[in-house]
């Protein structure tokens, strides 16, 4: 995962989040969104709720390591909107 931009809001709260999945690490997206949003919220990634009751995993895995022609993907997770595009981008904003 490499970390692109942040905005911070107020109270040291991160409003906009960039990364990337790469697609050559054995992590998962799934792992790359969980790491990500646990550093946006401020929390540990083991405090959070399972991104598996939000999303199938295993699916988005699937469905962003085989994009063939541009891909979006967005959806809820912890107070966050995840933005996820078949070229590896990731992003989160604050809801």
């Amino acid at each position: 995962m490499t970390q692109g931009s942040t905005t911070n809001g107020e109270a040291g709260t991160i409003e906009e989040y960039e990364t990337r999945f790469e697609q050559q690490v054995d992590e998962s997206v799934a792992t790359t969104i969980a790491v990500a949003v646990a550093e946006v919220t401020g929390q540990d990634v083991t405090d959070l709720d399972p991104l598996g009751a939000t999303v199938d995993c295993e699916a988005l895995d699937s469905l962003v390591r085989s994009a063939n022609s541009p891909l979006s993907v967005s959806f809820l997770y912890e107070g966050r909107r995840i933005f996820v595009s078949g070229d590896g981008s990731i992003e989160i904003t604050q809801v």
